[in-house]
């Protein structure tokens, strides 16, 4: 037996690309429920067993058709805030950009699929989601956090991880309820309400406070 026949048949770029391309069209259709194994060899032109010969189960399929999409190639440029001077603003303008981006027409079924398909398979698809798309911008933010905190802006000592998990957090959480029409504008009032408490207590009630 020759070593090719050991191997089976090389993998068919078409077939690969024709399967991923067909799962994107049913997520636009029809969301991640509107995605099934049959579905796809069907809209592919395949076998369902050449579908579960590359991917094991659904989510795995999901997370590569959106991993490999145009529009997840310019989501994963992970723009950093801006060095304005103002954490704050900086801040706000980042998420406001970032909700902007992941609102455009096209985009929202493709991030609620993402997350349904890291939800089922934390492991799988939610690996590469964490490394290529929510830890990047994770990292970003608390960077500029950090800065802001070393010119004053806001009170050293907090948890600035669980501040851009909050932050991130209720963006994605716009999304996944149906929202996503108002995350952008309610970007500017979510930086305010949670750096609020980080930031330093003005001079005056400082000095009200030594006196007493």
């Amino acid at each position: 037996m020759s070593e090719t026949t050991r191997r089976g048949r090389p993998r068919s770029a078409a077939a690969d690309q024709a399967i991923l391309e067909a799962t994107r069209s049913l997520l636009g259709s029809g969301g991640y429920a509107g995605v099934s194994m049959e579905a796809v060899a069907a809209e592919a032109g395949v076998g369902k067993p050449t579908v579960y010969r590359r991917w094991a189960s659904k989510a795995a399929l999901v997370a590569d058709a959106v991993l490999t999409s145009e529009a997840f190639g310019a989501w994963e440029q992970p723009e950093e805030p801006a060095g304005s001077g103002d954490v704050g603003h900086d801040v706000k303008a980042w998420l406001r950009a970032h909700a902007e981006r992941m609102t455009a027409p096209g985009q929202i079924p493709l991030v609620l699929a993402l997350a349904a398909a890291a939800a089922e398979s934390p492991g799988g698809a939610g690996e590469p989601l964490y490394r290529r798309l929510t830890g990047p911008r994770h990292r970003a933010l608390v960077a500029r956090l950090e800065a802001g905190v070393a010119a004053g802006q806001l009170r050293a000592g907090r948890d600035l991880d669980a501040v851009a998990d909050a932050l991130i957090g209720a963006l994605l959480y716009q999304l996944l309820t149906g929202n996503a029409a108002a995350s952008a504008a309610r970007a500017e009032d979510l930086v305010e309400t949670v750096l609020e408490g980080f930031r330093p207590a003005p001079l005056a009630e400082t000095a009200g406070r030594g006196r007493g």
